[in-house]
This record gives C-alpha cells, sequence and structure tokens, in this order.
C-alpha cells in the first residue's frame, strides 16, 4: 500500500522556524514604518487598552460634568441686601 502523505497533498508546506504570520506583518517594510505604524505590528495588550479606555472616559465624564454645573450659563443669581436679606436677580446681558 502507498503512503498517504504525499509531498503536495493538503497540507501546509513550511519551512521549520518560518513564520505563521499573515496581514500587515507579513508584508516586507522599513524600519521607518514599522516605528510610525507600531501598533500594526505588536500584539494587543488588553490591560492598556482598558486602561485608556477607563481615562478617555473619565475625561469626557468630567468635561460634561463641568458644563453642566458651569455658573456662567445660569441666568439668575443670588445677592444680599443691605439688611441681610437674599433676594434672586435675573443676570444681566453684557450687550446692555
Amino acid at each position: 500500500m502507498e503512503s498517504t502523505e504525499k509531498s503536495g497533498g493538503g497540507k501546509n508546506n513550511l519551512k521549520p522556524g518560518a513564520a505563521k504570520q499573515g496581514g500587515w506583518a507579513s508584508m516586507p517594510s522599513t524600519t521607518a514604518f514599522r516605528a510610525i505604524n507600531f501598533e500594526l505590528f505588536v500584539k494587543p495588550n488588553k490591560f492598556v487598552m482598558a486602561f485608556g479606555a477607563i481615562a478617555f472616559t473619565t475625561c469626557i465624564s468630567y468635561i460634561v460634568y463641568m458644563n453642566v454645573t458651569d455658573d456662567k450659563k445660569k441666568t439668575t443669581y443670588v445677592t444680599l441686601d443691605e439688611d441681610g436679606g437674599t433676594t434672586v436677580r435675573p443676570r444681566p446681558s453684557r450687550w446692555d
């Protein structure tokens, strides 16, 4: 009986020690291209990715909070009278 393994039969004929990479990493490139497009040639780091997503979300949340609590957007303010009482006055326009 003949052996079922043939040199051209359905298996990958990779040389020993050959990289099994595909996509961008398998294309020939220069050192400058690899330095500029660093993300294409490294494995994703999930810890750094999670930290960056949390930091970005925190920054956006803080900006939204500062816009919501901005005193300059309020149309009224509280003033003190001469007798110590408080009154609410409308904020005058700077264009008047």
